[in-house]
């Protein structure tokens, strides 16, 4: 029987712990991971993919796929949280800056090194297209930790043909898959590169998805209404049940 190195990462926080404790990582390393998502849950609370997920399951899925190929936990980290410079909203209202107040919050969470790698992710050209074009050249000096975050990254993407349902590279599936798989290789990344080869299986078959694709262009918000605003400030102060970010 042929082995399936298929990769389904989790979508809560409570089975990333579950993930991670049958892996062998101490109490430590998923005491941190929960402080991550925590930060993630406030981060990116409201928000949505344009396939209409949750994007803090993405948040989780991302870091679940990482720590199937990488015990580090900055890593770990760093995936949970890959976005925050990109789509979170912080406390002060702004969404997706790197500014040196959202840098020290999310420092003060995950530490220098995750905290770096999360700066660092949105850097990296992984647009359409891109694998491709660095999977036919030199790779930069100094990148393969972050191309490891956005390799492992497109194993969520792929893993519940999301891709199909809002695609986001049209034709070029196939190819681009090729392409992480070649680069995963290029960066000592085997395990990688086979478990992105078997999600390619998952897009042999998509016709039956066509009824289900989304016609949304990109991620989008849900907010309270002024109504539902001001219930929620009343719970706050009158059982402490809504948190205030």
């Amino acid at each position: 029987m042929a082995i399936s190195h298929q990769v389904v990462p989790a979508q809560t926080n409570t089975a990333l712990y579950v993930q991670l404790h049958r892996a062998g990582h101490p109490t430590g390393d998923l005491l941190r991971v929960q402080a991550a998502y925590r930060l993630a849950a406030r981060l990116f609370n409201g928000r949505y993919r344009k396939t209409e997920r949750a994007f803090l399951c993405h948040a989780v899925g991302a870091a679940s796929s990482v720590a199937h190929f990488e015990r580090v936990p900055d890593f770990i980290l760093a995936a949970m949280l890959h976005a925050a410079y990109d789509s979170g909203q912080f406390p002060d209202g702004r969404f997706g800056k790197a500014s040196a107040a959202h840098r020290a919050l999310v420092r003060s969470v995950v530490g220098e090194r995750a905290e770096s790698l999360i700066f660092r992710h949105p850097l990296l050209d992984f647009d359409t297209g891109a694998p491709e074009r660095l999977a036919a050249g030199e790779l930069p000096a100094g990148i393969e930790d972050v191309l490891f975050l956005a390799l492992a990254h497109e194993i969520d993407d792929l893993a519940d043909l999301g891709l199909a349902i809002a695609p986001k590279y049209g034709a070029s599936i196939a190819a681009r898959i090729e392409a992480c798989a070649l680069l995963a290789r290029r960066i000592g990344r085997e395990p990688l590169a086979r478990a992105l080869e078997a999600q390619a299986s998952l897009y042999a078959d998509t016709a039956w998805v066509a009824a289900l694709q989304s016609e949304r262009t990109r991620g989008f918000r849900i907010a309270p209404n002024a109504g539902a605003y001001l219930r929620l400030r009343r719970a706050r102060r009158d059982d402490g049940a809504v948190e205030i970010f």
